[in-house]
């Protein structure tokens, strides 16, 4: 449910990795990535229980037609910013780049 599954997971790719090259014990690093990840992905498992987006089609099918205005449309707003999926917060996060550490005084 939620159909961003895909998209979860190329995130949690991107800040285990983040997490790993900036700790170098990695039982430590796995624990920043753990606090940093699981309050949204909870979050997102607990409303695709309430079947997240496709909320829209179970209340359309249930209403007998099409949601009265508006309503999909704060569905689906409300799932993309409990995501973290608007257009503000992912073009406004800070990035998942990790800098070069200089390891080698020759670089």
């Amino acid at each position: 449910m939620g159909m961003n599954g895909g998209s979860q997971s190329i995130v949690d790719t991107r800040v285990l990795a983040w997490c790993l090259a900036r700790e170098n014990d990695p039982v430590a690093a796995l624990r920043q990535y753990d606090r940093m990840r699981r309050p949204a992905v909870n979050a997102i498992v607990l409303a695709n229980r309430n079947l997240g987006p496709e909320a829209i089609i179970a209340r359309a099918e249930a209403h007998g037609g099409p949601l009265p205005a508006g309503q999909a449309d704060k569905i689906a707003t409300d799932y993309r910013r409990l995501a973290q999926a608007t257009a503000a917060q992912v073009n406004t996060r800070p990035s998942w780049t990790v800098q070069h550490r200089a390891t080698d005084p020759a670089r």
